[in-house]
């Protein structure tokens, strides 16, 4: 049994025995006609994966998935995130109802046949984990909207793109249920056991 069969045994037979439930996170507001509490949603979206074809968020209705921003020429951060997340694609690659994210901050340079072959060097699973590409401005947006940092810091001695190293889960409602340090594999672990949690409700 390898480590991480191990982790997921022990993570299943803790989830088995506690009735547990992610909190759900971000502002509400109330329906003023129904008087309904309304959750903060994760943002809509209209843009270019790996394959070339559109993508929204609508893709992804029902889905439990992960996102986080990252750039492929990233020097620093971005290959340990992405081998993080190659431990959710594995642990969650038969299950249909979850999905990975990764949008670039870098679409002048990340087009979507560079995220393809990004995807290949990693060995990554074009069906569960999709990379979006699109107009700089829109996915900086998209970064705030998520309440994360990532913006171009670049300037005339070169380019210069900022991110931190956050991964963001959100459930099949579009709404966002937890924040994990991308650069800690315990911190991923934590994704990977609230990831089966949501599975749950």
């Amino acid at each position: 049994m390898n480590k991480l069969t191990a982790f997921l045994v022990i993570i299943l037979s803790a989830i088995s025995c506690k009735n547990e439930r992610l909190p759900i996170l971000g502002q509400t507001t109330t329906d003023n006609e129904t008087g309904e509490v309304l959750h903060y949603k994760a943002p809509s979206f209209n843009l270019t994966n790996q394959l070339s074809s559109s993508v929204t968020e609508a893709d992804f209705k029902d889905k439990i998935h992960v996102v986080d921003f990252f750039f492929t020429s990233c020097p620093t951060i971005c290959p340990q995130m992405t081998n993080h997340l190659k431990l959710v694609e594995k642990v969650f690659m038969k299950e249909d109802r979850v999905a990975i994210i990764s949008y670039s901050i870098d679409p002048k340079n990340d087009t979507p046949e560079q995220l393809k072959r990004y995807a290949k060097n990693y060995d990554i699973d074009n069906n569960k984990w999709t990379f979006l590409t699109g107009n700089s401005e829109t996915i900086f947006e998209l970064s705030k909207d998520y309440k994360v940092r990532a913006f171009d810091d670049s300037n005339d001695l070169g380019k210069n793109l900022i991110h931190d190293g956050t991964f963001v889960l959100v459930d099949g409602s579009q709404r966002i249920r937890g924040y994990y340090n991308g650069l800690e594999e315990m911190d991923t672990k934590r994704l990977i056991k609230d990831i089966l949690t949501l599975l749950k409700e």
